[in-house]
């Protein structure tokens, strides 16, 4: 979220971002979803879980296409949003071993930084200091969008 206020989008496009932002691994649920049993479901889940839906070239394309259309200003922050949120978490995945596909229907070839774990106390640090380092580059706008979100009704 914080960054998404550092490009200055508005409410509806940090709503969008923080949508974004869970969609990736939302998709792969709801693809494994289609399979019969819940176990059958976990198994498929596992499969293909970081595989397409956490190629980053579909994040890009969704937020420079988003920012490039003639599009109502509203409609440009929530596609703008969608697809930064989505490439925001994609590059988080990038940080754990598994990391994220290189290409989008294969996977041979992966792009990990292996810095952290999912789920390790290395992810929370990790958080931790990326939320301190954005409190402290952009708490000012990060109190403005309060206030707005507070006139919006949404906060």
């Amino acid at each position: 979220m914080t960054a998404a206020l550092a490009l200055n989008l508005p409410p509806g496009g940090i709503l969008a971002a923080c949508a974004g932002a869970v969609l990736p691994d939302v998709l792969d649920q709801r693809l494994s979803g289609l399979a019969l049993t819940s176990r059958g479901r976990q198994r498929v889940f596992n499969r293909i879980h970081r595989g397409p839906t956490h190629w980053f070239g579909w994040w890009i394309a969704l937020f420079a296409g988003a920012m490039a259309a003639h599009i109502s200003p509203a409609a440009q922050s929530m596609l703008a949003g969608l697809g930064f949120g989505g490439l925001s978490h994609v590059l988080l995945d990038m940080c754990t071993p598994r990391g994220v596909p290189l290409r989008p229907f294969s996977r041979a070839g992966r792009l990990s930084f292996n810095l952290c774990s999912t789920g390790s106390l290395g992810e929370y640090c990790f958080l931790a200091c990326i939320v301190a380092a954005a409190w402290f580059f952009l708490r000012e706008d990060a109190l403005r969008m309060a206030g707005r979100l507070t006139k919006y009704g949404l906060f």
